[in-house]
């Protein structure tokens, strides 16, 4: 695996980022002449709503070009995770050192925390979320942070860095406010953005917006869904909370028992090189519907008043 198209020759497999490819016949002329027993991987991290938007491909075009995928899907040959949890004990010591950070468990600053906190960048509302915000503002008070709002705190969260949890604007979101508004860009079946996992190393409860099933990855009272409210009920719910410590305290109960690893893009490559040492990996085989692969089993709502929430 490298970067270079000179040593494409002698690759086990070629990765072909989806969002930068423009045409077929583009990556041919990049890449070369295709060898049959080297598998070409369609490598993307966002859904496809987004990984489409630089260079418009025709999807029809890509039919029989890839033979393996690298996508957030679960029927993804080789699955991207932004981060995971597992028990504390045993599972964690099983991480490898890199991966493995323990989390903050208690609230020592409660009284003097903000309520709600959200980092937006992608203003393009495929869900909705900048409408629910602007609704839920109407009731208490969020600071947005990024491109879609009013505040900056520099280039933070770089999903890129194992250590983006150390990032000061993570930190001082992290250590600062009471809720973390975890509302993704796209909503689309097992799609869940990094930002959850990174603050999830805060004693901060994060308010989840989005189509995966957040039941089977997230530790059982842990979160607040914003799907099963109005904007004026969560903003009621929030206040509610931010008056009785007690209560909030019971959404931080699952840190004495679990902890967070996020690992940015890293585990993936992992993940890659065992399915290179697997003979399977190399037997014939190609995507050879592309769009009903990339856009209809990846389930995205393409539609900008999505949630239910919003359609009273």
């Amino acid at each position: 695996m490298c970067y270079y198209n000179l040593q494409v020759k002698t690759a086990d497999a070629v990765l072909i980022r989806m969002r930068g490819l423009k045409t077929p016949e583009h990556a041919l002329k990049m890449l070369g002449p295709r060898d049959p027993s080297q598998p070409w991987v369609m490598l993307e991290v966002e859904t496809e709503l987004l990984a489409n938007s630089v260079h418009q491909t025709n999807y029809s075009t890509l039919d029989n070009f890839f033979n393996r995928t690298m996508f957030y899907t679960r029927d993804a040959d080789i699955r991207i995770h932004h981060g995971f949890i597992v028990r504390r004990g045993l599972d964690a010591s099983l991480l490898p050192s890199i991966w493995r950070r323990p989390c903050i468990v208690k609230q020592d600053n409660f009284n003097s925390r903000q309520l709600a906190v959200s980092f937006i960048s992608h203003c393009d509302d495929n869900a909705g979320r900048l409408k629910y915000v602007r609704e839920l503002e109407k009731h208490v008070w969020v600071d947005v942070y990024g491109k879609c709002g009013d505040l900056k705190c520099g280039r933070s969260i770089n999903v890129d860095r194992f250590f983006s949890i150390d990032d000061l604007c993570v930190r001082k979101a992290g250590e600062n406010y009471l809720f973390f508004l975890a509302f993704e860009n796209a909503l689309c079946e097992d799609y869940v953005m990094e930002k959850l996992y990174i603050f999830l190393f805060y004693p901060i409860v994060p308010v989840v917006m989005g189509a995966a099933d957040y039941s089977t990855i997230m530790p059982p009272h842990s979160y607040i869904d914003a799907q099963q409210y109005t904007p004026q009920q969560l903003a009621l719910k929030l206040a509610h909370l931010a008056k009785h410590p007690q209560e909030y305290a019971k959404y931080l109960e699952w840190r004495k028992y679990y902890q967070p690893s996020t690992i940015g893009p890293y585990r993936v490559f992992c993940d890659l090189c065992v399915r290179l040492h697997q003979p399977d990996f190399y037997e014939h085989h190609v995507i050879e519907n592309f769009r009903e692969w990339f856009v209809v089993k990846a389930n995205c709502n393409r539609n900008n008043t999505v949630l239910p929430s919003l359609r009273h």
